[in-house]
């Protein structure tokens, strides 16, 4: 007998287990994160090719982490851990051990817990990442097969190209994190015409893109997602203004913001003044348990939640002003439960029909599960259990 016909047969009686090593033979999975494509943007009249190959496949929601930003969401998507626990906590926050600004969180050094990748590279399976937030460098000296890390003004299809050659040069794992619509959210709203066109545009490149991929690799499972949704923007609380006389940092991220305290002594004014404005205020150690934010130092003293529709500013000058234009129109930040912050999520080569909203960080398990990836540290997520069965 062969030896490929006795591979086969054993197979066949002990199928490998999640957690094992991966086989030669083990389809592929291609993760590819939409920035800002919230579920509610996702219809048959916004993307009406992707839509329709949708239905050959399983369609649901996911859940962002809170607060719902791009890159606590994004390396939520590829960790399977909680903010508190992978250490990305927002855009940006003040780091506890010199209390200095990091304005954006989207470096390999930020992360506290193993990337997908880097588990994926550990259990022998090759693959390659465009643009993922975290992806410019070694995590504990781990680079995987082929990264191309983030570089401002590079199209989406010079990252579906990278994915394309990725996939051809028996890649096992491909994830892409791509513009979405985030920008024409923050700039015009994600109800304008600006974003409806760009969904459009999204649309008429991605989907005939991907038929053909899974026409080239059969097997192939394929997951669709992104960070966050977005809302409409209705009102603007000034935090400088509401905090007045009372000396701290801010670091806001359009619907929530953290409040550093120069002063411990000033924490129950600063709520009083806080929740007066109608916002919701907590201090870290009593953000409530399911926002998985308290344990971790990298949080604000305080944690500062808006309504639905209302922009928090820090703005000090009209400089700074300026540079919060993104925001004015649209934005996130929100808590994960408010219906627009769920991101869409189109899964194929998985089954099909429709699935539960999936949180965030059960998402890289579900990957890490199809292709036998052991992690160093279990994460806090689990595969989605009506993904496993083909």
């Amino acid at each position: 007998m062969r030896c490929s016909a006795l591979l086969a047969v054993l197979l066949a009686f002990f199928p490998v287990r999640a957690g094992s090593p991966p086989t030669p033979t083990a389809s592929p999975v291609l993760l590819i994160s939409e920035d800002g494509l919230g579920a509610d943007q996702f219809r048959p009249d916004t993307m009406p090719q992707l839509w329709a190959l949708a239905q050959q496949g399983r369609q649901g929601a996911v859940l962002p982490p809170f607060p719902a930003t791009t890159f606590n969401g994004h390396v939520t998507l590829a960790t399977g851990c909680w903010p508190e626990h992978h250490g990305v906590v927002a855009n940006g926050y003040l780091r506890p051990e010199d209390r200095q600004r990091v304005a954006a969180a989207n470096r390999v050094e930020d992360i506290l817990r193993e990337p997908l990748w880097v588990a994926a590279t550990r259990s022998g399976v090759r693959t390659a990442v465009f643009h993922w937030v975290g992806s410019n460098g070694p995590w504990e000296g781990v680079t995987p097969w082929r990264m191309q890390p983030f570089k401002l003004g590079v199209p989406d299809t010079e990252g579906l190209a990278f994915c394309e050659a990725a996939l051809a040069d028996e890649a096992r794992l491909v994830m892409a994190y791509l513009s979405g619509t985030d920008e024409e959210g923050h700039l015009h709203g994600p109800r304008s015409p600006e974003a409806l066109a760009k969904l459009r545009a999204l649309d008429a490149e991605l989907a005939p893109w991907l038929a053909r991929m899974v026409a080239a690799h059969p097997g192939l499972r394929v997951i669709l997602t992104a960070d966050h949704g977005m809302v409409p923007m209705k009102r603007r609380v000034h935090l400088p203004s509401v905090l007045d006389g009372i000396p701290v940092d801010l670091i806001t991220h359009g619907g929530s913001a953290y409040v550093y305290l120069k002063q411990p002594r000033d924490m129950a004014r600063a709520l009083a003044r806080l929740r007066k404005a109608g916002l919701k205020a907590w201090p870290r150690e009593a953000v409530p348990a399911h926002y998985h934010l308290g344990a971790s130092p990298r949080v604000g003293d305080v944690v500062v939640l808006a309504p639905l529709g209302t922009w928090l500013s820090q703005a000090r000058s009209s400089r700074e002003d300026e540079s919060e234009r993104h925001g004015r129109a649209g934005a996130h930040a929100y808590a994960p439960e408010s219906l627009p912050m769920r991101s869409w999520l189109v899964v194929l080569g998985a089954g099909r029909g429709p699935l539960a909203d999936v949180p965030a960080w059960d998402i890289a398990p579900t990957a890490a599960s199809w292709l036998g990836i052991r992690w160093a540290q279990a994460p806090d997520g689990k595969p989605v259990a009506t993904l496993l069965a083909r």
